[in-house]
Formats: structure tokens, C-alpha cells, sequence
């Protein structure tokens, strides 16, 4: 399956980015492909994320975790994941 990361995820990871290389610049590039390899072990688990639910998503999603990181992602069909979000756990996400 191919892993994708849509325009908000793109976003989020960029500023997470961002906020960590502020303090600490060499753990930020560490941190952020971390996060990246995580997200393609999707790629031979698809279903390793449980499934939820958020308000103004029309589709069930899956969620997996990275630290204090969720990775919010939809299975698009039996070759596409998309990753919708990469959201700190202590942000409220409604969709």
C-alpha cells in the first residue's frame, strides 16, 4: 500500500517541526523522521490503528500513536492510505 500525508497532515508535521527547532534544532530533524517512519509501517500494517470516529469526517478513520502524537488516517482502498492529521494528543480535534 502506498502512504500519503494530505495538505493538513503536511501542515502539521511542518509545524512540529518548527516548534521543536526552536529549542532544540538537531532533535527536530531526528523527531520529525521518527515520526515519518511510524507513519509507513502503515504501508505493510494498514489496520494497525483502531478505529474512530470524528465529527465532520464522513468516513471511519483509524488512529495510531507516536509519543504524544496522534496520526489520524483513513484507508482509502486496497492500495491508498491517506493520513488526515498528525496532532499533538493534547490538542481537541474535531475533524
Amino acid at each position: 500500500m502506498q502512504v500519503i500525508l494530505n495538505k493538513k497532515a503536511l501542515e502539521d508535521l511542518r509545524k512540529l517541526f518548527t516548534t521543536i527547532y526552536d529549542d532544540k534544532p538537531s532533535v527536530a530533524h531526528e523527531y520529525t523522521k521518527k515520526i515519518e517512519s511510524y507513519i509507513l509501517l502503515l504501508e505493510s500494517n494498514p489496520r494497525m490503528g483502531k478505529e474512530c470516529q470524528y465529527k465532520n469526517l464522513q468516513k471511519k478513520c483509524r488512529i495510531i500513536y507516536y509519543d504524544n502524537y496522534q496520526i489520524i488516517y483513513r484507508i482509502v482502498n486496497e492500495e491508498l492510505i491517506r493520513v488526515l492529521r498528525i496532532l499533538n494528543t493534547k490538542q481537541n480535534y474535531k475533524g
